[in-house]
């Protein structure tokens, strides 16, 4: 596809001088990429939305859009378009090439100041091979006409915070102030009485599929769960289901309901809002895909390096917990995380968290375990699961989750940015490429099933 005609008539019409060039981030993530060459000088575009107006906030793909700091500025709380809503806009364009040229689309475009000061920058041209370079100048003539105003983080300012420890945002959630809250129990609700009892039976050398079928007959709604994912045709068990001992005996195995009852029980105890990137939805969703792909990917590795599979479904269960008690404690601080992650795909939720709360869902959720008194396996698995080369006793429980989130993003699913695996991470695991791509695909066959079980746990 060619550039539009409409862009090189707009920059006509300015007497913009631009250069062509091919497009070097194709599939990539801009700010991710090894093209050091052009990384601080491409722009890009976040769709909002306002009862019938449409704006489009232009910054450094490497700067953070603070929703916050754009909220209090526009007056109202704008709705992030998705990237399919944006795109919508821009007629005569490739599927992945967002002009950024006002009066051409139908935006009113908001350009934050650091973008007038770069000396040359970098937009797409409606042709996804190919990007626009346009010097300071042609910048300014550009954008001349638009609003401006700061809604964004520098780099530097984003990750001060994190580099020292110290929130520069909400001083009143400090992780110390954080911790003191989830450490005063009261705050919290305790673990579920069904969930306390599903610890017990883990450790009971005498546990059954009748013990663990009395415990989740007590809850009607995990019963009705158990009973309809053994009546699922995935499972094809010919006979009659009557029983709930019956669906763990016979269909769906005591270690599967045990740990689901137990990832279920918990996940009901907190009241958190159902849409959002991190929102109930997503996260049982992720939770469901994510603990089926580790427990496979435990399965292909060797006998001798074989972890507890339990242990590796319920780790994928629950390794994201931390999201769900933030949005339970911090109502408002989560709907700001939740939006400012729609106007930042390609930076990573931990980050986001931290700058807004000053903690992550890894350390918040770590803390909530460590109270609840988890198994330290699970509690390795929460704390350091996004982070790459990780080694300790347990680590093999969050080096598994880690690759099976990497692998989930290759379908838009889960918090991770990065789709690619470390060879290193591999390496602690004894598993190769070819046992990742196997796994992969046999999960994918699995991907109905998984959806409605997702689902069923929303409702």
């Amino acid at each position: 596809m060619s550039i539009p005609s409409a862009v090189i008539k707009k920059l006509d019409s300015l007497s913009i001088q631009y250069q062509v060039i091919p497009n070097p981030y194709i599939g990539e993530n801009p700010i991710k990429t090894n093209t050091e060459e052009y990384k601080e000088t491409r722009l890009r575009g976040v769709g909002m939305s306002y009862e019938s107006q449409n704006f489009l906030a232009i910054l450094p793909y490497d700067y953070l859009l603070d929703y916050r700091q754009m909220t209090e500025l526009m007056g109202f709380e704008a709705k992030i378009m998705s990237k399919e809503e944006t795109q919508s806009h821009f007629k005569y364009c490739d599927e992945n090439s967002s002009p950024l040229i006002s009066e051409v689309f139908n935006f009113e475009f908001l350009v934050d100041p650091s973008v007038l000061d770069k000396a040359e920058i970098l937009i797409d041209s409606g042709d996804s091979e190919s990007l626009l370079k346009i010097d300071k100048i042609g910048c300014n003539l550009l954008y001349q006409d638009c609003d401006s105003f700061i809604f964004t983080a520098s780099p530097e300012k984003f990750y001060a915070g994190k580099n020292n420890k110290k929130s520069e945002v909400d001083l009143s959630f400090t992780p110390t102030r954080l911790k003191q809250r989830i450490d005063e129990t009261f705050d919290l609700p305790a673990m579920p009485d069904i969930a306390q009892d599903i610890m017990k039976l883990r450790v009971d050398p005498s546990a059954d599929a009748k013990k663990l079928s009395q415990i989740v007959s007590r809850d009607p709604s995990l019963a009705a769960q158990v009973i309809s994912w053994a009546s699922s045709p995935y499972y094809g068990y010919q006979g009659k289901i009557d029983s709930i001992e019956t669906a763990i005996a016979r269909v769906l195995g005591f270690d599967l309901v045990m740990n689901l009852a137990l990832g279920i029980s918990i996940g009901k105890s907190l009241k958190v809002p159902k849409d959002g990137p991190i929102g109930v939805k997503a996260f049982w969703r992720q939770s469901i895909y994510c603990a089926t792909l580790a427990e496979k990917l435990c399965r292909a590795m060797p006998v001798t390096h074989r972890p507890e599979r339990g242990l590796i479904y319920l780790s994928g269960l629950l390794h994201n917990f931390g999201h769900l008690l933030m949005g339970h404690m911090f109502p408002p601080q989560f709907d700001l995380i939740n939006r400012t992650i729609e106007a930042n795909p390609f930076t990573s939720i931990e980050d986001i968290e931290f700058y807004i709360l000053g903690v992550t869902h890894e350390e918040i959720g770590a803390w909530l375990m460590q109270n609840w008194r988890m198994p330290e396996e699970l509690i390795v698995a929460v704390h350091k699961h996004h982070q790459e080369e990780f080694w300790s006793k347990h680590a093999v429980y969050s080096n598994l989750v880690l690759v099976a989130n990497r692998m989930l993003k290759q379908l838009d699913i889960g918090d991770s940015v990065l789709t690619t695996v470390p060879d290193s991470t591999l390496e602690l695991l004894s598993l190769d490429h070819t046992a990742l791509i196997d796994t992969f695909e046999d999960l994918k066959l699995e991907s109905e099933s998984l959806d409605i079980m997702a689902k069923q746990l929303v409702a």
